[in-house]
């Protein structure tokens, strides 16, 4: 058996992957069970390959495989690019919250409630294939496809941590302004603490990305 190399860090792992293991470790499967399955996610070999692997080899791929135990460095954290190739898409971030549709800030928004499990689609508000409108003339669903098989998980931290930070920077502008309209320091008080949970939900998270805590 001809065997395959193992993604071993967070900048070649697609984020695909990624969610493959993430759900594969809420499970509750036994340990052992788990880390076959995980070293074959990111081997591309079958669990049965895995299984068939010399011992040393297997000891190797478990010890190369345990990055995802850990939080990404930050050295592998790219800056975000202007454009990002992916399939047959070339996707363009939006960096300008100015320019967003009301249908990208209310999806955004509803995605980012449930930001464990719909990172692609949080992604995807603000991925835009060039030379197009967000959600017209093109399948987002072949977009979330393309992302999850083409951009790495470090990719992804990088946008996020982009697209968060404008969001909220974009949203506290907006209720800093409306705050300064109301008179009830009750209501001014609701909407402050508002905010910040807000901006505590979708910054919240522990250590490894992997994390199911």
């Amino acid at each position: 058996m001809k065997q395959k190399e193992i993604i071993d860090n967070y900048r070649d792992l697609p984020v695909g992957k990624y969610e493959e293991i993430v759900n594969l470790c809420r499970t509750g499967m036994p340990e052992v069970e788990r880390k076959v399955a995980i070293i074959a996610i990111l081997s591309g070999l079958t669990e049965d390959e895995v299984l068939h692997l010399p011992l040393d080899k297997f000891t190797e791929y478990s010890g190369k495989s345990r990055f995802i135990e850990r939080e990404c460095p930050e050295n592998l954290i790219p800056p975000v690019a202007r454009s990002y190739p992916v399939g047959d898409f070339v996707l363009v971030p939006v960096t300008d919250m100015r320019k967003i549709t009301a249908a990208q800030y209310i999806d955004f928004q509803t995605f980012a409630k449930e930001k464990e499990t719909r990172t692609v689609e949080m992604l995807s508000c603000f991925l835009v294939p060039r030379g197009m409108e967000y959600n017209e003339g093109y399948d987002i669903l072949e977009v979330h496809d393309a992302i999850r098989r083409e951009m790495s998980v470090a990719e992804v931290l990088s946008l996020l941590a982009f697209f968060f930070g404008r969001f909220l920077k974009s949203t506290r502008a907006i209720l800093t302004s409306s705050i300064r309209r109301l008179k009830n320091p009750e209501t001014r008080k609701r909407m402050e603490e508002a905010y910040r949970s807000l901006a505590a939900s979708l910054t919240s998270g522990d250590g490894s990305p992997m994390s199911t805590e």
